[in-house]
């Protein structure tokens, strides 16, 4: 018997190369009658958002603030704090911390209290009880899926990074327009397309997965399959295909981790944003091999009713990555694509063998509880080391 599960409301979806070239003013301006407010990072702000939006820009107020980094508790704060009282849409333009940024202050609007008061296990639990402002999503990274998710990952440097999460936050619309990859820095560009892998994988192996999210996360999985060769290759159509597969399977990522949770990366990757500067997507890509390998370990040794069923669908991506059925050889293929593309550590941002303490003592929630199985502190914190 299939068990019961729930599927969360999705954005409406709009993709295609140069798509904001052609329809994005226009629709804003039919969902909007005075004005809105526009976060976008500062790339965007410079070479994108002009071009689009200048005849809205003549035509609606607009509160257009550029942010830097992830969002903080106090960033989302002073941003509500400044909104005019007049918003009508929040619009966020940019990579997947904007999104989340606008997504926050798209909800906290109409309430106006401190983001904190909504985080989980940090502030009051208190619940939002008025409908957020309408939020539109337009990504120009294929990483974290927040165009698709119901959560904003907000932050304070050395004592937290938390969801503010509600279904209503979801946005009304995502605009997937792969031609804003072509301007991600190469570093950019793979670490938040390993990101998005690493959630694929991880919802397709999380004990919370579904038909439906399985479904999805094997398709992300496929398009991310060979997009990095197609992207550097000569050919402009087969770079524009290549680019389009990652823009797609980071918001199917987001579904799916939207809707099944995630595992021991994520579950790790939280705590050490919380206490080192460390870019998530770097941190989830060094982080993917080693705990893959731990939880394959795990699952041949275990016992556990789920175990077989788990493994075989380790088999099978490793089917999909290498051609044949090779677990081992499929950690040492994840290692090998992280490794040619992002051959950072973690060692860089200050992370060391003799201060993941902190990040052992606080990962046991959220998205750790999906892990396939319980991992021990030995070996999550092998794991870790391994990415140094």
């Amino acid at each position: 018997m299939i068990p019961a599960f729930q599927f969360a409301k999705m954005p409406a979806i709009q993709f295609g190369w140069g798509i904001t070239d052609q329809k994005l003013a226009d629709a804003l301006l039919a969902q909007t009658q005075r004005s809105f407010m526009l976060i976008s990072s500062g790339y965007a702000d410079q070479h994108f958002v002009e071009p689009r939006l200048t005849r809205l820009f003549e035509q609606r107020s607009v509160h257009r603030v550029v942010v830097q980094g992830e969002p903080s508790a106090d960033m989302i704060d002073n941003l509500v704090k400044q909104a005019p009282e007049d918003i009508e849409l929040v619009v966020g333009f940019g990579g997947g911390s904007v999104l989340d940024a606008a997504k926050a202050v798209a909800g906290l609007l109409p309430e106006r209290f401190s983001v904190v008061d909504y985080l989980e296990g940090v502030g009051c639990d208190r619940k939002l009880e008025t409908d957020p402002l309408p939020f539109i999503a337009i990504p120009t990274t294929a990483g974290t899926g927040s165009e698709t998710t119901k959560n904003a990952v907000i932050s304070r440097l050395g004592e937290f990074k938390k969801s503010f999460r509600d279904d209503r936050l979801v946005a009304h619309q995502a605009w997937l327009d792969p031609a804003f990859l072509t301007h991600c820095p190469p570093n950019v560009l793979y670490a938040t397309a390993m990101d998005a892998f690493t959630q694929l994988l991880e919802s397709y192996t999380t004990l919370k997965a579904n038909p439906i999210t399985d479904a999805l996360a094997w398709q992300g999985m496929e398009l991310f399959n060979g997009a990095f060769d197609l992207i550097q290759s000569s050919e402009d159509s087969e770079r524009q295909e290549g680019y389009g597969r990652l823009m797609l399977a980071a918001s199917l990522s987001g579904m799916t981790l939207a809707n099944a949770g995630l595992g021991a990366v994520h579950g790790l990757a939280g705590p050490i944003g919380a206490f080192f500067k460390a870019p998530h997507g770097l941190v989830c890509a060094k982080l993917l091999a080693p705990i893959t390998r731990a939880n394959i370990e795990a699952l041949l040794s275990s016992d556990a009713e789920h175990a077989p069923q788990t493994l075989a669908k380790y088999t099978e991506v490793s089917q999909l990555l290498l051609g044949y059925a090779d677990l081992p050889g499929m950690v040492m293929a994840l290692e090998n694509i992280v490794d040619t593309h992002l051959p950072q550590g973690l060692a860089e941002f200050g992370l060391r063998a003799d201060n993941v303490q902190p990040i052992l003592d606080h990962c046991r929630s959220g998205s750790m509880l999906g892990n396939p199985l319980v991992l021990s502190d030995q070996a999550l914190k092998q794991a870790m080391l391994e990415a140094l």
